[in-house]
Parts: structure tokens; C-alpha cells; sequence
């Protein structure tokens, strides 16, 4: 076979490759200008700045939805609080109530107690009172007497412990919320109104009236 020509250097050195684009027509393409810039490793810079508006906007976005959430969750907080003070609060009114109608009750009940003894410390009384009156002058009577006596002492301090305290008479303005008037005398001016003598003690417990006094009451004509 015959030896190909051997290529010039000249020939080696003018080699160029043709990028151009050429339609079936024959006629050449014009490259756009992105596609072009891609190719030889540029971006675009309109599509850079499309990009970094599509991010600040959902930066945007991410950011007002933040501070809805953190609103909300304050909003929550204040709602929390208020109903936990408006709890507290309601628990201290029934807390006070109930203590209030327990007290109630229980000052009831002891007025009901000390109310059904107050016979039994009249019955004591008046025995002491009789026998003193008697004027009877015996040892066995004697000791009779003085227990009986410490013994309606007793009786009425452990009632007082029960809150039992007797009502305010003799020398006193007459008052009909506490005394029971039974008989009037004339007085002097001076004790006009006044309660000049007790029949019967009266008692209360706390502000209860268990009964009023029954007393004496004078009356001053001029």
C-alpha cells in the first residue's frame, strides 16, 4: 500500500473545532445567552437574583409565622394564668365559706348542748341558794351543802369552757333584745329604766340569746 502523507506541523497547529450551531436550513444558531453562560461555567446573574428574592420571601414567610406562633403561645400563657389566679381565687371563697359553715354549724350545736344543761345548773343553784337560806347549822349539812355547791361551780366553768356566758342585769339599762321585764317598781329618777333585780339569770353563746334574764325593772313616775 502506498504510505499516507504524513500531516505538517502547520496543519496540526491551525486545527480548530467549530462549535457553531447550524439549523437543517443551514443557516447558524444563536446561543442563549444562559444556556452559554452555563456552558462555559457562569450563571446567569437575572436568575441569581430570582433565586435570592425566592429565599428572602420565604425567609419572610418563615419568620411572620414565628411570631404568630410565639403570640399564640403567649396568648396561651396569659389565658393559662388567668384561669389558674381565677382558680385560686374561687378555691379561697369556697375554702372560706366552708370554714364559715362550719363554725356556724358547730356554734349551733354548742348552743343546742349548753341550752339543754341550762335546767340542770338551775336546779344547783337554787338548791344552794335554799340551803343557805335555811340557816340549818350541821357538820353532815354543811358537807352536804359545800359539795353541792362546788359541784354547780364546776358545772357552770365547764359550760363557760363551752362558750356559755351569762347575760349583764342588775344595774343595767333595761334592754328587751336580753332582759325580760316581769314586774316594775317605782324608782327615783336616777334609776329610772334600770334593772333593779334578777329572778332568773339569762345566758348566751357567742352572740346567741339561749335565754333572756328575767328581772326587775324600775320605773320613775315623775
Amino acid at each position: 500500500m502506498p504510505d499516507q502523507p504524513e500531516e505538517t506541523q502547520a496543519e496540526t497547529d491551525v486545527r480548530v473545532t467549530d462549535k457553531r450551531r447550524f439549523t437543517p436550513e443551514g443557516e447558524p444558531v444563536v446561543a442563549d445567552e444562559s444556556q452559554s453562560a452555563q456552558e462555559n461555567g457562569k450563571e446567569d446573574p437575572s436568575t441569581t437574583t430570582s433565586e435570592i428574592e425566592s429565599l428572602q420571601a420565604k425567609l419572610k414567610e418563615s419568620e411572620e409565622k414565628r411570631l404568630e406562633v410565639e403570640r399564640q403561645v403567649r396568648d396561651l400563657t396569659d389565658r393559662f394564668r388567668h384561669a389558674q389566679a381565677q382558680l385560686k381565687t374561687e378555691t379561697d371563697e369556697q375554702r372560706a365559706r366552708l370554714q364559715r359553715t362550719f363554725e356556724q354549724r358547730l356554734e349551733s350545736a354548742r348552743g343546742d348542748l349548753v341550752a339543754g344543761l341550762l335546767d340542770t345548773l338551775d336546779n344547783l343553784k337554787r338548791a344552794v341558794a335554799a340551803a343557805e337560806k335555811s340557816g340549818k347549822k350541821d357538820s353532815d349539812f354543811d358537807a352536804l351543802l359545800e359539795g353541792v355547791s362546788a359541784t354547780a361551780n364546776m358545772f357552770e366553768a365547764k359550760m363557760q369552757n363551752l362558750g356559755l356566758s351569762a347575760v349583764a342585769s342588775v344595774g343595767q339599762k333595761f334592754n328587751p333584745e336580753i332582759h325580760e321585764a316581769v314586774e316594775i317598781v317605782t324608782v327615783p329618777k336616777d334609776k329610772d329604766n334600770q334593772v333593779i333585780e334578777e329572778f332568773q339569770t339569762g345566758y348566751k353563746v357567742g352572740d346567741r340569746l339561749l335565754r333572756p334574764a328575767r328581772v326587775r325593772v324600775g320605773y320613775a313616775s315623775d
